[in-house]
């Protein structure tokens, strides 16, 4: 599992469901909170369904490869800057990098640049999650989490300097 191959996999999601995919793509065009707001509860429903069932098909080692750039992903993003703009509790935090893991590359590229561009309780906590659940339900063990990256709000020391 590589980079391009993770976030290929969080489009493949997107495309399977057409108007969704529409309704994302206008929210990255505008940046409409409202519209952002509203795709919470797709990117927590349909958009992670979605992303299960793409999950269901790989293998140990690619799953494994998965979670641990899922991790390291919403590592890179437990920033100072960033929360600023999201707000949340520590859970609340996570849950907020969890939906813009979710909303793909190109979102996500963009708050990492410009934090600012977040929008505060926007979350999908079940995103973060997802491919530890289809580890456990394909392979009958629980998934060992943060061997490389810790998820917790607060574990990128870096991004929390003053």
């Amino acid at each position: 599992m590589n980079d391009s191959r993770f976030w290929e996999i969080i489009e493949q999601a997107w495309q399977a469901s057409p108007a969704l995919l529409e309704m994302r793509n206008t929210a990255l065009k505008t940046n409409d909170a409202v519209v952002i707001e509203d795709l919470t509860s797709v990117v927590y429903g349909a958009i992670t369904n979605n992303i299960r069932d793409v999950l269901l098909g790989l293998d140990k080692e690619t799953l494994t490869g998965f979670n641990h750039l899922m991790e390291g992903k919403l590592y890179h993003i437990d920033r100072k800057d960033i929360h600023a703009y999201t707000d949340g509790s520590d859970d609340g935090f996570l849950y907020c990098r969890c939906f813009i893991v979710g909303m793909g590359q190109t979102y996500y590229d963009k708050i990492d640049r410009e934090p600012a561009m977040a929008t505060a309780d926007a979350e999908a906590e079940i995103v973060g999650f997802i491919g530890y659940m289809v580890y456990q339900e394909l392979f009958g063990e629980e998934f060992e989490r943060n061997t490389i990256h810790c998820i917790e709000t607060c574990s990128n020391s870096r991004g929390w300097e003053a």
